[in-house]
């Protein structure tokens, strides 16, 4: 492995539910499917979700994985704002989706066949629903030390 890429800088942080068994299983089925090394995560109870919410306090009682798309490092004058740019819902979901490299990929389709509003929807309810689905973990899981990389606190 490229050292090199372990010491770039995130370009994108996805802001998950730390306790939630499905978001816990979908950030590891992400891991098996080749991350890009420019992707880390991050429990939304961590240090790193609260300077977001510092910063974007729309941010605080969104429920739903967010996504933010961090600003170019090399100094140009960028339309994003210092914090980059927020995806939330379906939207972080698919952006998500279209970096693996796993079957996952055809998510990056879905806004070809169905509005934002219905795929905002379809979040929403399995959101509401995931704890039916999966219990509350008591703590968020330990990663392997190879996984670690891809984690900030």
């Amino acid at each position: 492995m490229d050292e090199r890429r372990d010491r770039r800088p995130p370009r994108a942080i996805v802001y998950y539910d730390g306790d939630c068994a499905l978001c816990n299983w979908s950030v590891a089925r992400c891991l098996s499917r080749g991350v890009p090394p420019g992707v880390r995560f991050a429990p939304q109870d961590g240090q790193a979700f609260e300077r977001l919410t510092a910063a974007r306090p729309d941010l605080a009682d969104v429920d739903s994985m967010v996504l933010q798309i961090l600003p170019a490092p090399d100094g140009t004058a960028s339309a994003s704002p210092p914090t980059g740019q927020i995806k939330v819902r379906s939207e972080a979901v698919i952006w998500l989706a279209a970096q693996l490299q796993g079957p996952e990929r055809w998510l990056a389709l879905l806004p070809w066949m169905a509005p934002r509003s219905v795929l905002d929807w379809g979040y929403r309810f399995v959101a509401r629903n995931r704890l039916r689905v999966g219990r509350r973990l008591p703590e968020c899981p330990v990663p392997t030390p190879e996984q670690r990389r891809y984690f900030l606190a």
